[in-house]
Order: structure tokens, then C-alpha cells, then sequence
């Protein structure tokens, strides 16, 4: 399984499709744990999501942002490695619980996605507060702030290697693309997310920030 094409099947569902599959018993075991998992994942992005309300209620939403990039103790780079790689970030959108398509054309891999973390909460909360036009550079007003987060990072770390588009409503799929050409190199500062008390400088010019939300439907329905 090591060198399996990048892909967003869920854990419990590979293991269904094994042959032969595993017993029973391990099966009911696998998704008991998995479905643990998911109850603690939704609420620790329920407190992320409630933080930084808390933390933009006096002080701009983008300097937030980039003091928890800058201040983060576990890095990008110790969940998908210092050279972007598409199976390393499938494993990180498999880790969040989200569900879709991935497509590789070249050197270009395309993950179109029902996000588990920011667009679950998202679709669960459709009311929950959103960025205004500028007020997160690279980021489209209307995405909740959960996912400006996230957009950013991902803009600091992965420069033209890897970038995200934000869905524009929360039924729409968000859109991930990693490329592997020589000439996507990733954007991001040595260590970023592991110098407490320093946040990034972070750039926004070509190859950064994110584009619109896409009109195509969920190919998979949410997790």
C-alpha cells in the first residue's frame, strides 16, 4: 500500500476492498476507533474555528493567521515533507476525513475534495463567520475563517508546488493542486511553523493565493 497512487479512499473502505478482506471482527473494530476519531476530530476543529473568532474579536483576522503559522510547533514539513510529494498530501486529506477525485495529468496532481475539517464544520455551521474582501490576502471574501487559515499556510509553505482553491459555498468541493515540475518549487521559508514568536513573512504574488471557488458538484457527498 506504500506505493499506491495518491487517492482519498477512507481506511474502513480499504479494507473492504482487500481480498480477502479482513475479519469481522477487525472490520467492527476499525470503525468503531474510526468513528472515535472522527467525533474528537470535529470537536478540536469546532475549538479551532471558536479561537479564532475569540482572537479576531480584537485584533486583525490576518495577523492571527500568520502568528499561528509562525508559531506553530509541528511544521508543514514533518506532515508532507520538505519536497512536496501528492501521496504525502493525500495522506494529510485522508487524515482530515476528506472524500473526492484525484486526477494526475504529468507531472500535476488535482484533488477535488469534500473537505473533513474546515468544510465539514462548514456545512454543519453554514452561518459561521466569514473573511471580507482583503481582510486575508490571497484569500476570497466569503470562506469561513477556518479556511483562511488554511489557505495560508498552505500559500507559505507551498508556493507554486502546492495550491488551494477554496470553495465558494460550502456543497462545493474544495480543490487542492500539487505539481511535481522542476519549476514548482515549494515557496516556503526554511523551518516555517517552528520559530515561536516569529511569524512569517509571507508572499503573495504570483503562483500564491488561491483562486475561485469551482462550480462542479461533490463527487462524493461529505464524510
Amino acid at each position: 500500500m506504500a506505493c499506491d497512487p495518491p487517492h482519498l479512499t477512507p481506511l474502513p473502505e480499504r479494507l473492504r476492498l482487500m481480498d480477502p478482506p479482513p475479519a469481522d471482527a477487525v472490520l467492527a473494530l476499525v470503525d468503531e476507533e474510526h468513528a472515535r476519531w472522527r467525533q474528537l476530530h470535529d470537536r478540536l476543529i469546532s475549538l479551532i474555528a471558536g479561537l479564532l473568532d475569540i482572537a479576531a474579536g480584537d485584533r486583525a483576522l490576518d495577523d492571527v493567521i500568520s502568528r499561528l503559522i509562525g508559531e506553530a510547533t509541528v511544521g508543514l514539513d514533518e506532515l508532507v515533507g520538505t519536497r512536496i510529494d501528492a501521496g504525502e498530501v493525500a495522506a494529510l486529506l485522508r487524515a482530515h476525513g476528506s472524500v473526492g477525485t484525484v486526477e494526475v495529468h504529468g507531472a500535476t496532481t488535482t484533488f477535488r475534495h469534500a473537505c473533513g475539517s474546515g468544510g465539514r464544520y462548514w456545512r454543519d455551521n453554514p452561518a459561521t463567520a466569514t473573511v471580507a474582501e482583503g481582510e486575508v490576502p490571497g484569500v476570497p471574501a466569503g470562506r469561513p475563517r477556518y479556511c483562511a487559515r488554511c489557505v495560508r499556510s498552505i500559500d507559505a509553505y507551498g508556493g507554486r508546488a502546492w495550491t488551494v482553491a477554496p470553495p465558494a459555498a460550502p456543497d462545493v468541493p474544495c480543490v487542492w493542486t500539487v505539481s511535481t515540475d522542476a519549476t514548482a518549487d515549494p515557496g516556503h521559508p526554511p523551518n516555517i511553523g517552528h520559530d515561536p514568536g516569529h511569524a512569517p513573512s509571507i508572499g503573495h504574488g504570483p503562483g500564491h493565493g488561491s483562486r475561485g471557488g469551482l462550480d462542479d458538484g461533490l463527487s462524493d457527498g461529505a464524510s
